[in-house]
């Protein structure tokens, strides 16, 4: 009698849930609340997994992993929705199409920071972790892929040249983690027009946006972002005369409908002669160079380094 009874109650709660009754569609609805809540927990404990397992994984998600991973309401999801929305806003067209072209094709890999400190020895080991999982695999994601490193919202924002020392900071540290010896064809000493950043043995371009830039509206955001690429997307990109001057064109042509400040003339291509690449990575609310305070990066680390 008791099994007959529950199998009752079984078929009638579940011809209930069926229904058209507004109960049952609020009900039906919040069942569906937990179970994306519940998802999103069991991706969470996923990522915690995954970090005990392998500190360098887990550090870069893919945009699915985000959306998956991230509850509507955290900061890290309303980080993301903020730079995707710069990226897909139709109106005001996003200077830089290529990274936009990479973002849409989920060509991209995130890492999140707690704080836009990037002094912070946490977060420097979080970006090299995460630049050690994305490296190795960033051609297969596609020609036009990027790490994007964005950081919770600070209610009392720096200003740019304070951002600016924590990005070198930043620099410093990641050369100071680096398991690659230095590539024999880069300069050690910043100041020259063949330096380049590097890691893992690989010459990567560093791109930073701020809540402090104002003017300079393509290098703003709402939290400190920064993404890196590595230069064979640039190689890519430049096959050609042709093609290098098409993107330039385009890119140039954006930038100066999307910022109320001229074109930065520290833009060049790489190795010109006169130009500093390093430069270009942070570029300055107004058109001055950007100080750099290191003639090396990771100087006093190790004599093959330095």
């Amino acid at each position: 009698m008791l099994l007959l009874a529950l199998l009752a109650l079984l078929v009638a709660g579940g011809a209930f849930l069926a229904s058209k009754h507004p109960a049952s569609v609020k009900l039906r609805n919040r069942l569906a609340i937990l179970r994306t809540s519940r998802n999103r927990i069991d991706g969470a404990n996923s990522l915690i997994q995954r970090v005990q397992k392998d500190p360098s994984t887990p550090a870069a998600l893919t945009k699915e992993e985000v959306i998956r991973t991230f509850a509507t309401e955290s900061w890290q999801s309303q980080a993301y929705s903020d730079w995707a929305s710069i990226h897909l806003d139709t109106e005001r067209i996003f200077p830089c199409i290529y990274a936009t072209k990479g973002f849409k094709s989920d060509e991209h890999l995130f890492v999140f920071l707690d704080s836009d400190d990037l002094g912070d020895s946490r977060h420097i080991q979080a970006i090299a972790s995460g630049l050690m999982h994305y490296l190795p695999r960033a051609r297969a994601l596609g020609p036009n892929t990027s790490l994007v490193v964005l950081t919770k919202y600070n209610n009392n924002t720096r200003t740019v040249e304070e951002y600016n020392v924590l990005f070198w900071k930043l620099l410093d540290g990641l050369a100071r983690l680096d398991k690659v010896a230095w590539p024999a064809d880069i300069p050690k000493d910043i100041d020259t027009e063949r330096w380049a950043f590097s890691f893992n043995g690989e010459h990567v371009f560093a791109a930073v946006q701020t809540p402090a830039h104002q003017q300079r509206l393509s290098r703003h955001a709402n939290s400190l972002t920064v993404a890196f690429q590595p230069k064979w997307v640039f190689d890519l990109l430049f096959s050609t005369d042709a093609k290098r001057e098409s993107a330039k064109t385009k890119v140039r042509r954006l930038l100066s409908k999307y910022d109320t400040i001229p074109v930065s003339p520290l833009l060049a291509n790489y190795g010109d002669e006169g130009t500093r690449e390093f430069q270009q990575y942070f570029l300055m609310d107004e058109n001055v160079p950007a100080p750099c305070p290191f003639k090396r990066l990771a100087a006093d680390v190790d004599p093959s380094k330095a």
